[in-house]
């Protein structure tokens, strides 16, 4: 065995060369693919180089100033035994003497060189403090606010109520309860009811899909983990956080190792199984579910089962226009119809305020308190002396709530009223659809076999009137009206202008805030060689929070804007939008994160290409930058994609308005219906389906890194897609307007979306295969054709699968239901008659009904008269006005899972603050009938001629006031 040598190089000096051999020890020549950990130099290095431009190369300098040539890092660290860069925060160019010679771009030098300032680092607490006071100035006027006297109580009382008359109530009991919150909304009842309708059904059992296949895709990696013995719980987990040349070096080569292969290996048979799974659950859940929709609608009846779309009808005016249409109807199905409602074409926005007045002055001639006697109310009488803080806090509330005037109570106007409404509906022109609604299905499906035909198609004035397929699937509740004048050249360049306007504002997005912290970001790399602090990896996930939301307003926007014909085509075009906004913001996001990581890695010596990524051609450079990117990636999903978006969605859209909107009216001398728009319960939408999607995908994205980071993403999928069912559940429950959503299109469109997470599966596949050898493409070019055409290629057969053969496999015998449109309509307050605005109009001044077909709006039930010959059945009941106190129904709840009386007694076990919180929840709501309404919510109690109270003859009646509230605070308001 011969010696080692030490000859120092003139040209390099203090750079180790060897001669003759040299006695290695094991550790020191762990050679992987090629590359050694160290050059052939002495057993006792006394300082490590890292060599410029290799990956993983090292070599053995003697430590001497100047003997680190790696002008990166050209500074001889004894204490460590590395050549390392100048630890000054911000140098671009050190010394070897360990001083800054010249600062990275966005730093100056300090005068002794030992520091690099930022030139903008007042920036960061200016921001700070712009928050903190913003912060401390919503704060300080929340407190103010709780602290003002409550001066507005029965206006409150009724907005409350309204609220929750407006949200979902079971109509199959005569006093609507609230569902209780066990209520299991993936299945029907016992009885066949269907809460929210056989589209909300569908919507939760797709959630309870996607976490079922959550618990599955994590439970079969830890099998696949403990079967082939990998370290695939570990691999890339230490890698992944190291931040310099020697300790990323030294971590690859130890993870590495010899079981490599074999965690390629496994990782790629667990993918390629996923794939599998995946694709064949998807169909299976597919059929299921197109089965179990036929079971359903044989099992309970809705509107829509009752009523059928005819188009081809000419436009038309005049007062004979409905009983010349039903005639037809009459003559060429052979059927007695309950009535048609015709398709108006008319002016939404006039309409919409007749309407809005028309059903005011209709309560106001039913009601007996009339209008809410604003002069009654205390007023803030020291706003004038007030101080500076308590002036800034009212402007602060009056921009929230301005004060309004008392209702509008001049029944004077109602003549003017009258005119407009007259020749509103006079005037509106029939477009060529209408719905014509039938006493049984069976007498449906009659008609629509006899539009259907095409052998021998009806004519009505020599025009072809044929069966609409598009608009039998909804609901009365989901049709907008107002839409049936557009046209289909209209609605198509609107539809494109809308994919413009989101595609616009997701570039004006990414270059006004995404494009800045990309930049941002890279420089933080390059300048300091790491990000500057937690703040920005903060930042990123708010950007991402906030470009969400930004999506689904948007996107809301424009499906409405379109202006479609059906509601079931504008939440199909809404899902469909929101996705693809969705995915472009993903794939933004994943470019920003794989280019600050190639950047950081870079930074630190390893020369990062996109080819060295895809092929995996260089292990030692591949290894430690899939590590990097599964580590980023995993922090990125979860909490910023898997669970801040939908926590920020329940605080900032429903808990935390409804309770500042709650203490506004309570202390402000607001109207009524000022109140009611405040308190108003929100839409429910079905923009759910894109978010869990689009998680799903980017969860089998991580598949395409290190194998450590997959089951904490698993993991904190399934946690933050738990607590959105939980809060989706409850929010149903409890928080939307009520709505019944039964057609099937948004499930369908549903169904094509898990397209993507079987897409990028098969994507990550194939990258696994290039990195195992068993394929090789030639360039990178070749490789990402290779992958995005197995994505496509998936995505195609999925979408034929689901056209074609998921209908033949699934198809089922449909039965009519036995239920008649009577039945029906006396459980149900909206029918296809009182939610069309122009045929309510029609009956009144036109038709002159007594009574005539009043409109109905969400919570204002007790308007409604019942008219047979109109089709009208419903009637008012006695509503339930309790709200119930979620903390109690909880502990109910638990209480009969265990199965145990010891948990929750009863409310005296409650906190004292949530027993007074009940105790005034029962103050405001459980009291005594009695008529005190604006107008627009209370019925009974009426006066009579002589001014008596007609109480007996509210007795009479089947119906009572859905609103109550205490009779001595009626007294006191009637002195």
């Amino acid at each position: 065995m011969t010696s080692a040598i030490l000859v120092v190089s003139d040209a390099a000096p203090g750079i180790c060369e060897a001669s003759g051999s040299l006695p290695w020890k094991e550790a020191d020549a762990v050679g992987i693919e090629g590359h050694s950990l160290w050059r052939p130099c002495p057993e006792n290095c006394p300082i490590r180089m890292h060599l410029p431009g290799e990956s993983c190369e090292f070599t053995c300098v003697n430590g001497s100033l100047g003997s680190c040539t790696d002008m990166a890092m050209n500074v001889a660290d004894v204490a460590k035994g590395i050549c390392r860069s100048c630890e000054i925060s911000g140098c671009q160019v050190c010394s070897p003497e360990d001083r800054c010679n010249e600062c990275a771009v966005g730093f100056y030098l300090s005068k002794d060189g030992k520091a690099c300032h930022s030139k903008y680092a007042f920036f960061a607490p200016c921001v700070y403090a712009i928050l903190g006071v913003f912060l401390l100035t919503m704060a300080s006027w929340y407190l103010w606010l709780r602290k003002q006297p409550i001066v507005n109580l029965r206006v409150l009382k009724r907005a409350v109520i309204r609220r929750h008359h407006m949200n979902l109530r079971d109509h199959t009991t005569q006093q609507h309860p609230w569902y209780p919150l066990s209520t299991n909304l993936c299945r029907a009842r016992a009885d066949g009811h269907i809460v929210g309708g056989r589209a909300l059904l569908m919507f939760f059992s797709f959630q309870a899909f996607v976490i079922s296949w959550t618990v599955f895709a994590a439970c079969s990696w830890l099998m696949c983990a403990w079967v082939s013995k990998a370290p695939l719980l570990s691999e890339g987990k230490v890698s992944g956080v190291k931040e310099d040349i020697f300790s990323i070096c030294n971590a690859t080569l130890n993870e590495l190792g010899g079981e490599r292969q074999s965690t390629k290996v496994g990782k790629l048979a667990y993918t390629l199984a996923l794939y599998f799974f995946t694709t064949l659950a998807t169909f299976f859940y597919a059929v299921s579910q197109s089965r179990r929709r036929v079971r359903l609608d044989t099992d309970e009846a809705t509107m829509k089962d009752f009523a059928v779309m005819l188009k081809g009808f000419p436009c038309e005016t005049g007062s004979q226009v409905e009983q010349q249409r039903l005639s037809f109807v009459r003559k060429t199905t052979g059927c007695h119809p309950i009535g048609v409602s015709i398709c108006w074409a008319y002016n939404a926005k006039e309409v919409t305020e007749l309407i809005a007045r028309e059903t005011w002055l209709w309560g106001k001639v039913r009601d007996s308190c009339g209008d809410v006697r604003q002069a009654n109310m205390p007023l803030q009488h020291n706003e004038r002396r007030c101080g500076l803080m308590r002036s800034f806090f009212l402007f602060l509330t009056h921009l929230i709530a301005p004060p309004t005037q008392p209702e509008d109570a001049d029944l004077g106007k109602a003549r003017r009223h009258e005119e407009r409404a007259v020749s509103a509906a006079a005037n509106a022109q029939s477009t060529s659809f209408m719905y014509v609604v039938f006493r049984s299905e069976t007498e449906r499906d009659h008609a629509k076999r006899v539009f259907s035909c095409e052998s021998e198609i009806p004519l009505y004035r020599g025009l072809a009137v044929q069966y609409e397929r598009e608009g039998s699937g909804s609901e009365p509740e989901n049709v907008p009206w107002q839409n049936f004048s557009n046209d289909a050249q209209g609605m198509r360049y609107r539809a494109l202008t809308s994919v413009c306007a989101i595609a616009g504002a997701i570039l004006l997005w990414g270059l006004l805030f995404y494009f800045p912290f990309a930049m941002y970001e890279a420089w933080s790399y390059s300048a300091l060689g790491e990000p500057t602090d937690f703040t920005s990896e903060t930042t990123f996930s708010m950007l991402v929070v906030a470009g969400n939301q930004i999506l689904y307003l948007l996107c809301e926007k424009a499906s409405q804007f379109i202006g479609f014909r059906f509601a079931s085509q504008q939440l199909t075009a809404y899902i469909g939008l929101y996705t693809m906004a969705l995915l472009s913001n993903l794939a933004i996001d994943l470019a920003i994160l794989f280019y600050t990581t190639r950047i950081a890695m870079e930074n630190v010596g390893l020369d990062v290409t996109r080819a060295a990524f895809l092929l995996g051609n260089d292990e030692m450079i591949c290894f430690p930058v899939r590590a990097r990117m599964g580590a980023r990636l995993m922090s990125y999903n979860f909490p910023a994609c898997f669970l801040l978006p939908f926590l920020c969605e329940a605080l900032f859209t429903v808990i935390v308005p409804y309770h500042i909107y709650k203490k506004v009216v309570g202390t402000q001398p607001i109207s009524q219906r000022a109140a009611d728009a405040f308190l108003l319960p929100p839409l429910f939408e079905m923009g759910r389906y894109a978010d869990v999607v689009l998680n799903m995908t980017q969860a089998t994205i991580s598949l395409c890194f290190s194998a450590g980071y997959v089951l904490p993403t698993l993991v904190g999928m399934f946690i933050g897609h738990t607590l959105v069912y939980a809060w989706d559940h409850y929010r149903v429950l409890r928080h939307v307007r009520k709505f019944r959503f039964t057609s099937f299109r948004t499930e369908k469109a549903a169904q094509r979306m898990l397209a993507l997470p079987g897409a990028s599966l098969l994507a990550s596949a194939m990258l696994q295969l290039f990195q195992v050898g068993a394929v090789t493409p030639s360039t990178e070019a070749v490789a990402a054709i290779v992958m995005i055409g197995a994505a496509i290629a998936h995505i195609a057969l999925h979408l034929l699968v689901l056209q074609y053969v998921v209908p033949w496999v699934g198809a089922t015998e449909h039965t009519a239901a036995t239920q008649t449109y009577e039945q029906v309509a006396k459980m149900n307050p909206g029918n296809w008659f009182n939610m069309n605005p122009i045929h309510c109009l029609r009956s009144r001044y036109v038709h002159q009904h007594d009574p005539p077909c009043i409109f109905y709006q969400i919570g204002k039930e007790h308007l409604l008269e019942p008219n047979a010959k109109l089709g009208l059945f419903y009637s008012a009941p006695e509503w339930k006005n309790e709200a119930p106190s979620t903390y109690l129904e909880l502990a109910r709840l638990a209480r009969r899972s265990l199965a145990r009386g010891t948990l929750v007694a009863d409310s005296g076990m409650l906190p004292q603050g949530a027993r007074d919180e009940e105790l005034q929840r029962e103050q405001i709501c459980a009291v005594p009938e009695e008529a005190v309404e604006d107008g627009s919510m209370a019925e009974a109690h009426r006066t009579g001629p002589q001014g008596q109270s007609a109480g007996s003859k509210a007795v009479e009646k089947p119906r009572k006031s859905v609103v109550t509230f205490a009779s001595d605070e009626h007294d006191a308001d009637q002195d």
